[in-house]
């Protein structure tokens, strides 16, 4: 079985190998990449069966490829590991990964670079799976970077669009924020357990998880402000999440990386790598239990997120830049239930936000496929005649995102409002519960807008998208509707199958809650469909929202997510722009180069000087030679003396 789970991370990689060097035909880049990344999943089914079969406390096998480093104390294997954490996410990985490459085949159908594209799919999910399956912390950051540096080959992918490219560079340097973060959370690490294993190997003493309890009470910083070593850790955790799974104050990367092919957005920003920073804190749990302010933080920056980035999705235009800030704010979902505690009911939620949300972004891309690379919801409406499939998959995926029983959402969703009532966080419930209304009205929002009514666009005439599309929506479709199974009331599969890792309670199922979210989504979904049903005589090409006359500037500030790009762009941006031109028009013609120059004017000017004692003539060399003996003979009688 240890060479068995191998092969999950090394078939996608072999699929990259293949395309990079031997594939040079488009059909069988899409088949091959499709088909590794699928025989993948079959095999993480097999190795999830057999860890089913195992008593739940033995439930981890771990195996070693090499010693990647040995120098000194600092020992890092290259080991993975699958555990029942790992095999959930391996699953989600390779099941809803295996559903968007066979997507791709039609959508990117034509693309001149479209076997480049497919090796860079297959590098991303052999990264997101060396991320997961790590057995330390320097392997999972590998992973960590490699899902990095895939995004930014990925959302540039179209570099020849100045958008794409820009795109790519600001998520690329806004990640690096939080990962630098990450890099001093690992030093700290090393330095305070000796070791960067999650857990123990055969011999090689206890893991860092293992040992949280040494440093207990442990404090660092000057006697008049310090802070604990496990506080310390975990916040620098916090920032390396916040980065990567796009949390306030750094999610402005999320919405522009949508400039990136739709396949793309639905499996690296939707369903998987920023999942990566939920993925990391559930992993770190132990540190992140020890420490009760950094567990605060952690749940104030999901929800404020969630509530920022649910607001924005409600006055954008663009088909994909509203699923983008709705993903912000699920990804606040899942961040505020890890600082509340239900670290199960987050990994729930992320379970089931990317099956419905990789529909939604597909069933995007298939929108944006049939109405020739149409994004703006203003040029839409009455798409769901000419698009029936389209339709209503993507009417699935919206009544799951807005939590509507008995789809997935509504369970997930359920869970972490349950807990923050049960567990006295009223603050945390009262902005999560009004962000889940939000969520059904802005959903309400884009399917009266891009299906009901008639089409405000003639320049495009609309129609369904190819089986090889459609098909992936459907079986997304179904996983949306089923999805919420995983963890059920009073069956709690997922709780049980977690319970060897996080070591979590089930909670439990508040019936009054549960009616009244739902009746809050049924209401808020059908006024958001109600108001641009109506209204749609109103909604112009290129024109402000109805709502707009209504709320003014707050509705603005809606759509500019509050303004935060713009401040990074006039106060963070700016000043560097400044102290680069500075650099380049001053310090460096000035400076370096006047420095260099100098020394080279000084040694020019001194050679000039020296220039002007040769003369040609024997006398005045005679004399010369005369006065230096002179005074060399004059300088040893002094000395002599």
């Amino acid at each position: 079985m240890e060479l068995l789970i191998w092969l999950i991370p090394l078939l996608p990689f072999i699929g990259f190998l293949l395309n990079v060097f031997v594939i040079r035909q488009e059909r069988q880049a899409g088949l091959v990449a499709s088909g590794m990344v699928a025989a993948a999943f079959v095999i993480t089914l097999i190795a999830v069966g057999f860890l089913a079969g195992m008593p739940p406390e033995e439930r981890r096998i771990v195996s070693t490829a090499w010693e990647w480093i040995n120098t000194g104390s600092f020992r890092v294997p290259f080991a993975i590991m699958f555990d029942p954490l790992t095999a959930v996410m391996a699953l989600l990985i390779t099941g809803v990964g295996a559903l968007i490459h066979v997507y791709s085949i039609g959508y990117m159908h034509g693309d001149p670079r479209v076997v480049r594209y497919f090796a860079y799919l297959n590098l991303f999910v052999t990264m997101m799976l060396f991320l997961v399956m790590a057995n330390n912390l320097l392997l999972l950051f590998l992973g960590w970077e490699g899902v990095g540096l895939c995004s930014f080959l990925l959302i540039g992918f179209w570099f020849e669009r100045k958008t794409a490219g820009e795109a790519a560079v600001k998520a690329f340097v806004v990640n690096r924020i939080g990962d630098a973060a990450f890099i001093l959370a690992m030093l700290a690490i090393f330095t305070y357990f000796g070791t960067l294993n999650f857990y123990s190997e055969d011999g090689g003493g206890l893991g860092f998880l293992e040992r949280v309890g040494d440093i207990a009470g442990l404090r660092i910083g000057p006697d008049w402000q310090p802070i604990f070593v496990s506080t310390a850790i975990s916040f620098l955790l916090l920032i390396g999440a916040t980065g990567k799974s796009a949390q306030f104050p750094l999610f402005v990367w999320l919405p522009d990386a949508m400039a990136g092919p739709t396949p793309v957005s639905a499996l690296i920003h939707a369903a998987t790598m920023v999942t990566g920073g939920v993925y990391l804190m559930a992993r770190t749990e132990p540190l992140f239990v020890a420490s009760f302010t950094t567990q605060g933080w952690v749940a104030w920056i999901g929800a404020l997120t969630a509530l920022i980035a649910g607001t924005a999705a409600m006055a954008q235009w663009d088909i994909k830049r509203v699923l983008a800030y709705s993903t912000v704010s699920q990804l606040g979902f899942m961040v505020a239930a890890c600082g509340m505690g239900a670290y199960v009911a987050a990994i729930f939620h992320l379970l089931t936000h990317g099956i419905f949300k990789a529909l939604l972004f597909l069933a995007a891309g298939s929108v944006i496929h049939g109405t020739h690379d149409t994004q703006d919801m203003r040029r839409m409406g009455g798409l769901k005649d000419a698009m029936p499939t389209t339709f209503r998959t993507y009417l699935i995926g919206a009544l799951a995102l807005a939590g509507i029983f008995p789809l997935a959402g509504f369970w997930s969703k359920d869970e972490i409002l349950a807990h923050a009532v049960a567990h006295g966080h009223t603050p945390i419930f009262i902005i999560l519960f009004i962000t889940s209304l939000l969520t059904a009205f802005y959903m309400g929002r884009q399917v009266a807008l891009i299906f009901f009514g008639k089409q405000r666009d003639p320049g495009y005439h609309p129609h369904e998208s190819p089986q090889v599309m459609t098909v992936p929506l459907m079986v997304l479709a179904v996983g949306a509707v089923i999805g919420g199974a995983m963890n059920l009331p009073v069956l709690h599969w997922l709780t049980d199958w977690l319970e060897p890792v996080l070591h979590e309670e089930a909670g439990e199922f508040n019936l009054w809650l549960a009616l009244i979210a739902t009746l809050g989504a049924v209401g808020m979904g059908y006024l958001g469909w109600w108001i641009y049903t109506t209204n749609a005589a109103k909604i112009k090409i290129g024109g402000k929202d109805p709502a707009y006359r209504y709320s003014g500037d707050i509705w603005e500030g809606m759509e500019e997510a509050w303004y935060l790009d713009r401040l990074y762009q006039r106060t963070v941006v700016a000043g560097f722009e400044r102290l680069a031109d500075f650099l380049a028009r001053v310090f460096d013609p000035q400076g370096v180069d006047g420095l260099v120059m100098g020394v080279g004017r000084f040694f020019g000017g001194l050679a000039n000087a020296m220039r002007t004692f040769q003369t040609g003539y024997v006398r005045t060399y005679a004399l010369v030679f005369t006065v230096g003996v002179l005074i060399v003979l004059g300088f040893m009688l002094w000395i002599a003396r």
